[in-house]
């Protein structure tokens, strides 16, 4: 399998932190955002790789969104335990 595939990995990122941040306002239970930031991140890698962003092979750009979704919930969680008083 490939690399990461950059060009996809920069849309897919931005847009499931966006997505999940929407379904959470939406109702979406805290414990289960990074379970919809992972389907996210695989599904916002494949509408990437759909919408032209690089031709990679359908389970590289899934991979991709994948580890989008696990770098955008480790971000959610990362800057609120920051920003969480002590």
């Amino acid at each position: 399998m490939d690399a990461i595939n950059l060009p996809i990995y920069t849309l897919a990122l931005p847009l499931t932190l966006g997505l999940v941040q929407l379904a959470k306002s939406a109702g979406l239970p805290t414990r289960w955002a990074g379970l919809a930031a992972v389907i996210i991140g695989a599904l916002a890698g494949l509408f990437a790789n759909l919408a032209g962003a690089e031709q990679a092979s359908i389970a590289n750009a899934a991979l991709t969104g994948i580890i989008a979704g696990l770098s955008a919930a480790g971000v959610w969680s990362g800057t609120r335990a920051g920003i969480r008083p002590q």
